[in-house]
Order: structure tokens, then sequence, then C-alpha cells
């Protein structure tokens, strides 16, 4: 489908009954991995996905003057940061993975904030596959201390990994039945009550928190449809985006989060674009597609860090 051949269609042409059956199991195993790396319920379950990894880095210096930001000590202005999400806020796509369960990239926004002077990771807890139910878990490993949260959720709630199977990878006729669901779960009064829960939940573990909530980039270039076949649902599935992120930017900012907006930062950068910050689907590199490459993350982190922290 996407310039490779179709390992379903060479087992149609074999003779042999037991290679049938291996091509069989080959194909299903393939698509049960790519539920499991674009989110499907097939994640693992929390008290392995949601612990947050051991947090281990150079000693920074902290700016001129004292005081005490809650980092890491020694008097220090770093403020203490926790990061939960899904796999846009444990960094899938961007390779340098810490584990293979979660799939919390080095290269991930999270961590390239903690890089910062005034910013220490205390909790990272992001895992690839959560939903908000999940992220409302992955709570748990946040600090009262925290004054910094990001979170990036709401994707893996309204189908993501259903929209991306049935229209990008395997297209059939469903497509259109998969964006319709999600386009409905987005406007729905639950999805919004989820968003509210997660802050919620995020503000009473860290009263003093700056709790700031990230959208999604628009997976692919503004042309691709009318470039290449394998595109046809792009426009349809970018739109369905921007109407996601204006549902979790009005519900973050009622509930007193900000809201980082970052389909201008990515605007030129989609698949199919001859300079792409997203992975496009490749089935050698399940992992990776659909999210985001190193050069997208570093647009996230920018993004954040426009983000007053006082």
């Amino acid at each position: 489908m996407f310039g490779r051949r179709d390992p379903l269609a060479a087992a149609s042409v074999e003779a042999a009954p037991e290679r049938r059956r291996r091509i069989a199991l080959v194909a299903a195993a393939l698509l049960a991995a790519l539920a499991l790396v674009l989110g499907a319920s097939l994640a693992a379950p929390a008290d392995s996905a949601h612990a947050a990894v051991p947090m281990a880095k150079p000693v920074k210096p902290g700016k001129p003057g004292g005081g005490n930001g809650g980092g890491s000590g020694g008097g220090t202005t770093e403020l203490a940061y926790a990061a939960v999400g899904d796999s846009f806020a444990s960094g899938v796509g961007a390779g340098s993975y810490l584990d293979t369960t979660c799939y919390r990239s080095t290269k991930s926004y999270p961590k390239l904030l903690d890089a910062d002077a005034d910013k220490a990771l205390v909790a990272f807890s992001a895992c690839s596959g959560s939903d908000t139910a999940d992220v409302i878990a992955q709570a748990a490993s946040v600090p009262s201390t925290a004054k910094l949260i990001t979170v990036t959720v709401g994707g893996n709630d309204v189908g993501f990994a259903d929209v991306m199977q049935n229209c990008f990878v395997l297209p059939n006729s469903s497509c259109a039945t998969h964006i319709a669901n999600g386009a409905a779960a987005v406007e729905s009064d639950a999805f919004a009550a989820s968003i509210t829960d997660v802050i919620t939940t995020l503000r009473t573990r860290a009263p003093a928190a700056k709790i700031v909530v990230t959208g999604y980039p628009l997976l692919f270039w503004e042309n691709a449809s009318g470039v290449n076949p394998k595109y046809t649902w792009a426009d349809e599935v970018n739109d369905e985006t921007v109407a996601l992120n204006d549902r979790i930017q009005s519900v973050a900012q009622s509930g007193g989060a900000v809201f980082v907006d970052v389909e201008g930062v990515f605007a030129g950068h989609g698949i199919g674009s001859s300079s792409p910050w997203i992975n496009d689907w490749r089935w050698l590199s399940q992992t990776n597609s659909f999210h985001p490459n190193a050069a997208g993350y570093v647009a996230y982190a920018n993004a954040i860090r426009a983000v007053p922290l006082s």
C-alpha cells in the first residue's frame, strides 16, 4: 500500500496451506503491534506503563540570586517539573527510547525541557497508548511540590489508532465511519468531562503547579491529499484534529490550565511535505509512525518554553 509488497496480497497466491497459515500469523502480529503503538487498548497495564522513569541528569547551575524553585536543591531556582500524557508526551517517534513499554524518549519534549536551567524533571510518567483515565492514574507520580506540569492527552479517547489503521495503514470502507465516530466523541459531554477530570486531578495533586496542556500537530501537509492518493483522507483528518484541539483548549482553559497550540509551529512540516516533522507509516518502523520526529519535539519544547512560568 505504501510502495511495499503487501504481505496479505502475497498470501493469496500461495498454494501451500502451511505457507498461508504462516503469513496470516505474521499479518496478525503486525496488526497487533500497530494497535499497541498507536494507542489501542492493548497498552500495558498501569503498574508498569505509568511508573515514572528514574530521573538521572547532570547537575545544572541555578540562576543567580538563590531562592527555592522546588527542584533538585542546593540553592537552585529550578522548578520541579512533572510530565504526564500519551505517546506525544512520552516522545514516540523520536527514537532513543528509555524503555520499550511506554517508549519514553531522551528526545521527547519533557526531556528537552529538563535540560533547561530553570526546570528539573522530577516525574516522567507519560506513556504510549494512554487515554485520559490512564493519565489520571499517572498523576500519582506527580509530587505535591511540582510547580510545572505538562500533559498531552485526548487523541486515544477519540479513536486515533482506529483512524490511522483504517484510513492510512490498511485503508478500507470503514475509514469515514471511524472519522465520524471520533468527531462525535470530541463533541461529547463525556470527552469534555474526561479532560476536566485530568486537570482537576493534577490540580489536587500539586496545588501550586502551572498546568500546561498541549494540543496535537496536524499530521499531514495541507496539500498532501492532492499529491499522493495514499493521503486521500489527510485533509479530513487534519480538520478533525483542529476540532479536537479546539475542544481540548476550551475545556483546559475553563479549568484554569494553559493551552499550547502547536498547529502553527508545525505548519508546512506535516507528512507529505518536503521537510516533515511527522513520521509517515513504515511497516519496519511501526513504533515511530504518525508521531513527531526529533525536530518535531524540539518544536513542541520551544512552544512550551514560550509560556511564562510565573
